[in-house]
């Protein structure tokens, strides 16, 4: 006899199995009639909004992968008969399960709090993964050394620690790491504090960005609890032009004009205070535009 009527919903799907990245689901029928086939339908359970859809399960048992960690999200299960779809069956909800942190820690900062003892603090990453179980900070005076062999400062899940027992006089370079039960996450960039008293921390999150032909913006955080008197900066262009230095009262923002067009430029930057300069950043760096003027001749061509 030909099906006149669209079929049941499924039963309830069961989660038989959750990896970081996927769901297993089983489900009845739920019909008598035969079933073409199965539509399951996923979505985060934070987000309003539409399903995804897997189309053409022939089978009542299913794993949905390319799922976030550590994440909840609902499912459901559509019959599908030579008439068209039924109704969708009952909601089941399962969290994935965890995996190491995938980014590291971020806005990382250190600073002296007496000639050897520095505070280092920072800030969750982006992509935990699951439960921040703790955090473990490396340090060295040899940043050629594999991670392996810096010492190491583990803390619970607080977002700052002090260090105390360090080599007065010197230039440590530090790296943050978050882990989960799975594992450790990545390692933060390094930054680098010198420990001696009273001089001001590296300036952190360093970064230049070309405003126009001539003109490059730099942008930092601006350091904490800390006598800044100047900034220095040092400029120079492409590999090994000229440095050029520039003194600048407490801020957290800093133009450079009178640029040559289409021209790269490299810059670090110090914080000094009344006892010395601190360590200054990496080198950051960032191309000028083109002149406008070019531009218009190459139109005209």
């Amino acid at each position: 006899l030909p099906i006149a009527a669209l079929p049941k919903p499924p039963t309830e799907p069961l989660v038989t199995e959750t990896t970081a990245t996927s769901v297993t689901l089983t489900w009845d029928s739920g019909n008598s009639d035969p079933i073409s086939y199965y539509v399951i339908q996923y979505k985060p359970k934070s987000l309003e909004g539409q399903f995804q859809e897997v189309d053409g399960v022939a089978t009542t048992r299913y794993s949905i992968g390319g799922l976030s960690p550590f994440s909840e999200y609902e499912f459901r299960v559509i019959a599908v008969n030579n008439i068209g779809r039924g109704p969708p069956s009952e909601l089941v909800e399962a969290r994935t399960g965890e995996q190491a942190p995938s980014s590291p820690p971020l806005k990382v900062q250190a600073r002296m709090l007496s000639a050897s003892t520095m505070l280092v603090q920072w800030e969750q990453p982006e992509e935990p993964n699951g439960q921040i179980r703790g955090y473990r900070v490396y340090y060295t005076t040899d940043p050629h050394l594999p991670l392996s062999m810096w010492q190491k400062h583990n803390t619970d899940d607080s977002h700052l620690t002090t260090v105390g027992s360090l080599i007065t006089g010197t230039t440590y370079s530090i790296r943050v790491l978050a882990f989960t039960s799975v594992g450790d996450g990545p390692p933060s960039d390094i930054i680098q504090v010198k420990t001696q008293q009273g001089v001001p921390a590296q300036p952190a999150d360093f970064q230049a960005e070309a405003e126009s032909d001539t003109r490059i913006l730099l942008t930092w955080l601006p350091a904490s609890q800390e006598r800044i008197t100047k900034y220095e900066l040092l400029y120079w262009e492409g590999e090994d032009g000229t440095q050029q230095k520039v003194e600048f009262d407490p801020t957290s923002s800093y133009a450079v004009e009178g640029l040559k067009p289409d021209t790269l430029y490299k810059f670090r930057l110090g914080a000094r205070s009344e006892l010395g300069v601190g360590v200054y950043t990496p080198t950051v760096e960032a191309r000028t535009a083109q002149s406008s003027k070019c531009l218009t001749l190459n139109t005209a061509g």
